[in-house]
Order: structure tokens, then C-alpha cells, then sequence
């Protein structure tokens, strides 16, 4: 029996145990790395010399975003020109770093505008707030895994120690990322589903409009399975934050149409790392190498089908909130977006944190010996928690991306697996039901 069974089997019972205490010192954990990386990491550590990369990581594309929307020249947002001077300004940033590089404005203006409390603070401060409140997300993630999905109570520090451990959670900590953001929008959409509450789960996930192309999948998904109230309260938080931008900010939600528009060839950008790539698009960029980029999109879209029939075989014919099946057929989305994003770099493989627990805490140890299938999607979990940090390396030296490798291999996986769940639930409903 797995601990999610236990659970749903504890809920049918007559008498209720008392909620166990919330591990404070295990949620502390995310605090402590981030401590450990203010004080560590190069990216935090304040010097005069010229740097190689900014102070406080690529959080300066946000502060700058934010900064210019808070003065006269808002209308300026999407200027390279003008944003690539103040970001290499040391009168503005407080330092000084390498010419040769800087940081596009590429998110919508409602997104900068959510932003501008954090311009009232010099960039050094800033910096410090954004990688405490990354932490404190963490903490808040945590806490809302202990508290609502029951099946990981008696591992949640194993849990949330292998998170902290985690390359790409780490780097995104210590680039000054939005990953954890990213990871507490998904767990939240799938606690709410799995409570039945799809409206408020599909608003939480509409928040994620920020990145939208990390949202098409699951969005697609749930509407094409017919989850018409998940997919009413996304479109309600988009078109709300689409009208506030059009309505308040229209000069600057053109010039982001704009920059989206130009985004075709994002990937042969001068400085574009491919070995740091795990879409199908990089994976396939890099395995070509020299070859026409023509060659690589065909390859991709040819891939990309693969994929979409692998998630359609994973998700069924319908989504079942109220069964264990649901926790894989949630994890099953969040790897085919991993998949077919057409930008996705490492530090965002933090969402795959998600997909590990709700895989894990399906497992019991009799799938573990009797189906081979399902020993091999532990092993493919194992395998892109340890191999995560070497992706690079290994792309760079062979032009094989492993982690598409074992993403695509792990999708395909959970569609067996996931068909023999749907027929015992099925099964049993059918039972119930006579």
C-alpha cells in the first residue's frame, strides 16, 4: 500500500487523529542554503573589480524592469539600447560588469509592474530580498506539502533535503531565478485539483502567464480533457492581466509583442548556451550541430508529436482528480512542458522537484518488485535527480542531451504504468457502483 493509500484509507475512518506538528527546523532548511549561498557564492559577494557576471545573478533584468517602469522613461522598457546602458551603469546597479553581455527585457509589463516595490531598494538590497523571498518560497512549499498532500508526512525532510541539494534548484537560487516561484504556482494548481477546487486551482495557475509558453501544456491538456472550470479561472487571471497591461500599459504590451514576435531564431542568439538546453528545440539544436536550423525545427516538430501522443497516452481519456492515478498524470504534464517548451534552461528543471514527490509517494514497495515498469520509472527519477548537475558537461562533449533522454523515456513510462492505474480505479468504481 502506498502512503497515499493510507491516506485516502485514514479518511474514511470514524475518528480524526490530531494534525501533527509543522517540522519548523526541516522548513528552516531553504533559509539556511540561502544564507550559506549569500555568504559563498560569488554572485552575492560585493567587490570593485569589473565582473564577469552581475551581482545578485540575472536578477538585475528584473530590478531594471522594474526601475524603469517606476520612472519618466517607462515608455522605454523594451529598448535594448536604453536598458543595456542602465544595466551596465554603475551609478545605477553599484558595480561594474562585462560589456559584452546583458539582459533583455522579455516578460510583459504587468510582470515589471508586480515588481516595482523591490525598485525602491538600491540593487545590492534588492538583490538580497529576492533571494530570501526564493527561500522563503521554498519554506512555503514545504510547508504546503506537510500540511496538504498527507502521503509525504513521514518523509518531508528527506524531501525537502533532497530539494535544498538539488543542482538546478540551487543554481537557480544562486542565479537569482524564478524557478521556486514557478514550483509553488504548479504544487498549489495540483493541491487544489486534488481537493477539488479546479477554479481556484486553474487562478493559481494562471499566474504562471508570466512564462507563458511554460503554461501551454498543462493549459491544453486540462481543456482538451474538458476541466471547463480549471481552464475558466486561468483565462479569467490571464485576460486580467492582459486588459490591465492593454488598458494602462498598451505602448509597452505592443513592444512585448514585439519582442515575442522576434523570438523565432531565440536559440541561435550570439551566447545562447545549447548544453544548458532540455527542450526538445535544444536537444535537437545541439545534436545538429552545424546542420540547417531547418533541419533541427522539422526534427522537433517530428519529435514534439511523439511526445504530445506519449502525454496523451499518460492523461487517458480523462483526468481523475479523485484517484491515486491523478498525482502521475499531473507529473506526466509537467515533464512533456520540460519537453516541449521552445526555450527551458537548467535552473527551471526545479519544477521536476514536483513530479519526484508525486511520483514517489505513489511507489510501494510491491510495484517496486513485481512491475518492471515501475522500477524503471524510480530509477529514471533517481537518475535526473543525480545526473542533473553533469547535464551540461555531458551535452557539451557528446551533443547528446541526456535529460531530454531520460524525460522522454520517463514519459513513456508513466503511460503504461499510468493505463494499469486508470483500469483498477475503473475496476473499483465499477465494484462500488454494483
Amino acid at each position: 500500500m502506498t502512503p497515499l493509500e493510507c491516506e485516502q484509507n485514514s479518511n474514511t475512518g470514524t475518528s480524526k487523529l490530531p494534525p501533527p506538528g509543522v517540522p519548523w527546523l526541516t522548513l528552516g532548511l531553504p533559509m539556511l542554503i540561502a544564507g550559506l549561498i549569500f555568504f559563498v557564492s560569488p554572485n552575492f559577494r560585493a567587490n570593485e573589480e569589473l565582473r564577469i557576471a552581475p551581482l545578485g545573478g540575472d536578477f538585475l533584468q528584473e530590478w531594471i524592469g522594474a526601475t524603469v517602469l517606476s520612472g519618466e522613461q517607462a515608455s522605454q522598457l523594451y529598448d535594448a539600447q536604453y536598458v543595456e546602458a542602465l544595466q551596465h551603469d554603475p551609478q545605477v546597479v553599484g558595480f561594474e560588469w562585462s560589456a559584452s553581455s546583458y539582459f533583455p527585457m522579455v516578460y510583459p509589463p504587468f510582470y515589471y509592474s508586480l515588481l516595482r516595490p523591490l525598485a525602491a531598494f538600491d540593487y545590492a538590497t534588492a538583490s538580497k530580498l529576492w533571494l530570501g523571498l526564493s527561500a522563503l518560497a521554498f519554506s512555503m512549499i514545504g510547508w504546503l506539502v506537510f500540511q496538504f498532500y498527507p502521503a509525504s508526512r513521514d518523509y518531508i525532510f528527506a524531501y525537502v533535503l533532497a530539494a535544498v541539494l538539488f543542482v538546478p534548484f540551487l543554481n537557480a537560487l544562486v542565479m537569482g531565478q524564478k524557478s521556486v516561484f514557478l514550483l509553488l504556482i504548479l504544487l498549489g494548481a495540483f493541491l487544489l485539483l486534488r481537493y477539488q477546487r479546479p477554479f481556484g486551482a486553474g487562478i493559481v495557475f494562471g499566474l504562471i502567464v508570466f512564462k507563458p509558453h511554460l503554461g501551454l501544456v498543462i493549459g491544453l491538456t486540462m481543456l482538451a480533457k474538458r476541466q471547463w472550470a480549471f481552464a475558466a479561472g486561468a483565462v479569467l487571471v490571464v485576460f486580467s492581466l492582459v486588459a490591465y497591461s492593454w488598458f494602462y500599459q498598451g505602448e509597452l504590451f505592443g513592444n512585448y509583442l514585439n519582442v515575442v514576435l522576434g523570438m523565432n531564431d531565440y536559440l541561435q542568439t550570439q551566447g545562447y548556451q545549447l548544453e544548458d538546453a532540455h527542450s526538445l528545440w535544444g536537444a535537437v539544436t545541439l545534436a545538429c550541430h552545424s546542420q540547417s536550423p531547418w533541419l533541427s525545427k522539422v526534427s522537433t516538430a517530428l519529435l514534439s508529436l511523439v511526445v504530445v501522443f506519449l502525454l496523451w497516452r499518460a492523461v487517458g481519456e480523462s483526468v481523475t482528480l479523485k484517484s491515486e492515478a491523478f498525482a502521475r498524470q499531473f507529473s506526466a504534464m509537467i515533464v512533456a512542458t520540460v519537453l516541449l517548451s521552445p526555450h527551458f534552461y537548467g535552473y527551471d528543471l526545479t519544477i521536476l522537484l514536483l513530479p519526484f514527490l508525486l511520483i514517489l509517494s505513489t511507489t510501494n514497495l510491491d510495484r517496486w518488485r513485481n512491475v518492471r515498469s515501475e522500477r524503471g520509472i524510480v530509477i529514471l527519477v533517481l537518475a535526473c535527480f543525480s545526473m542533473s548537475g553533469a547535464f551540461p558537461t555531458i551535452a557539451r562533449f557528446t551533443h547528446v542531451q541526456p535529460s531530454a533522454v531520460l524525460l522522454i523515456a520517463l514519459l513513456l513510462l508513466l503511460g503504461g504504468v499510468n493505463l494499469a492505474d486508470r483500469g483498477a480505479f475503473n475496476q473499483a468504481e465499477k465494484v462500488s457502483s454494483d
